[in-house]
């Protein structure tokens, strides 16, 4: 079995979508070849049936450029695959779908995202299936949607052991409005003066999105502003691999992204064993029994957060420790890399004829 999969970035270290070599790894592992167009590669080892073929953002190409490239690409590799896997970018689905469509060849398109674009809607009238993480995390209505779950690598992110001391508060992912750091900055206060003073840290790991850059000196003017004031860290970007050891050290993660967005970084956060807050209803499934401590409706104001963060730093390090194990249990059961990689492989079988 023969595949081509379109993504954007290959580069193991980057801290939003380095995930992405690894995924082609290992759906490598389960076909016979595996080609791959991407926008931009820097220098991701890659297993030896992988063929990597570049539209050249690394060397400077201009979008006309990767667009002339990518097409050529496409016209030279549809007819020998025997599917096409478009991962994210909704203009992935429009470039290949003619080459699909006149080769006949199943067009597979992975998208998790609450936003709902023109060209999303487009993409989702040229895929022949479309695949995500949860029922929610796909924005628009379609009889060809496969709930797949999110893939984390469970190797990157193990077990916690231990807290540091004073308890620590992490929210890690991307910096932006819709993300809703602010929230968690005011309710952090708000369980600060509930506390009498009781110290604890928050920890926001990440980086903003290239549409709000000002976001970062918003978060850091709020918590100037705070009264009583927690002790607030802006790591900024960080490689996966310091995020998670932030994680690890931390009493708890907290998670505020709006239904829609079915967010790997909570489902990370739990993998490494941290009771996890969390706004979405997606993640229910995972939180079984403790629903009522760690799920928050999206509308809930700035002291509904405070009493639920007073409640969980009230916990004992055991309390925590045994939510922590449960919720990695379940999230590994559902969720891990290599469960994903065996769902997307079956599909890409069973539409490409292989039974």
């Amino acid at each position: 079995m023969r595949w081509l999969m379109l993504t954007r970035l290959l580069d193991p270290a980057d801290d939003i979508v380095g995930f992405a070599a690894r995924w082609v790894a290992e759906l490598a592992a389960r076909v016979d070849q595996l080609d791959v167009i991407c926008q931009e590669d820097r220098g991701a080892e890659l297993p030896p049936n992988v063929t990597v073929y570049r539209m050249g953002k690394e060397t400077g190409a201009g979008r006309l450029a990767q667009a002339v490239r990518l097409t050529a690409h496409l016209r030279r590799l549809v007819p020998q695959v025997d599917g096409v896997f478009c991962h994210m970018i909704p203009r992935y689905v429009l470039f290949a779908a003619p080459w699909a469509r006149f080769y006949r060849r199943p067009l597979l398109h992975w998208y998790v995202h609450p936003q709902a674009s023109p060209e999303l809607r487009l993409a989702r009238a040229l895929a022949t299936h479309i695949l995500t993480a949860a029922p929610g995390s796909y924005p628009l209505p379609t009889g060809k949607l496969h709930v797949m779950g999110h893939g984390i690598e469970a190797d990157l992110f193990p077990a916690a052991e231990g807290e540091d001391s004073p308890p620590q508060i992490v929210m890690a992912g991307r910096l932006a409005h819709i993300k809703r750091q602010d929230w968690l900055l005011r309710a952090a206060s708000r369980a600060l003066a509930q506390e009498n003073g009781a110290p604890f840290r928050v920890v926001i790991v990440g980086g903003p999105v290239e549409r709000e850059p000002d976001y970062p000196a918003h978060l850091r003017e709020i918590a100037a502003g705070l009264d009583p004031a927690p002790e607030v860290t802006l790591t900024g970007p960080l490689p996966r691999a310091q995020m998670a050891a932030i994680v690890r050290r931390s009493a708890l993660a907290v998670n505020l992204t709006p239904p829609g967005a079915f967010d790997k970084s909570a489902l990370e956060s739990m993998i490494m064993g941290k009771p996890t807050l969390v706004t979405t209803l997606d993640f229910l499934p995972l939180l079984g029994e403790y629903a009522d401590r760690l799920y928050l409706p999206t509308d809930a104001d700035d002291a509904a957060l405070a009493e639920r963060l007073v409640h969980l730093l009230a916990l004992s390090l055991q309390e925590r420790a045994g939510m922590g194990r449960t919720l990695r249990e379940r999230a590994l059961a559902a969720h891990s890399l290599d469960g994903l990689m065996d769902r997307i492989a079956a599909l890409m079988r069973e539409v490409a004829g292989y039974g």
